[in-house]
């Protein structure tokens, strides 16, 4: 039988469309036409994959300089499978996200390989997007009603 399947992978160095306000930041939010959006940005799944790979590096990088190792370049790198038969609500007994990830970096530093695994442990220890995404949090979804008009 036939999957439609998408490979998700980024590297870190619409018919519908949601747009989020932070600060001084603005994420646009679409989906591919094949997902009946217009392509116009990052869909919700690649935002998630940045918001992983960003976090895990930067804590990464944060605790090599606690530790005096200078790096002298990173490069993350990560990808996943997803079926979308679940997202489309095609099969139920599909996941509706992603199967698994994977996530690689290389990293160039003048100390010795073990201090490099060192800091592989740590960068997805501190991380909180990885902890969220690894342990998962409860989520509450509720309607809001809108206000009687006057």
């Amino acid at each position: 039988m036939l999957r439609p399947r998408r490979r998700g992978g980024l590297e870190t160095l619409a018919a519908i469309e949601d747009r989020n306000e932070f600060a001084k930041f603005v994420f646009d939010a679409d989906e591919p036409p094949v997902l009946l959006g217009g392509d116009t940005g990052a869909n919700p799944v690649e935002y998630l994959l940045t918001a992983l790979a960003s976090c895990v590096t930067t804590a990464l990088v944060v605790h090599a300089s606690a530790r005096g190792i200078e790096l002298k370049r990173v490069k993350s790198r990560l990808e996943g499978d997803i079926d979308l038969l679940g997202f489309l609500g095609l099969d139920d007994s599909v996941r509706n996200g992603y199967e698994g990830l994977r996530m690689t970096f290389e990293l160039d530093a003048d100390v010795p390989d073990e201090e490099l695994d060192e800091l592989l442990r740590l960068g997805p220890g501190y991380s909180p997007v990885y902890d969220v995404v690894t342990n998962g949090v409860p989520v509450k979804v509720e309607l809001a009603k809108a206000a009687a008009a006057v």
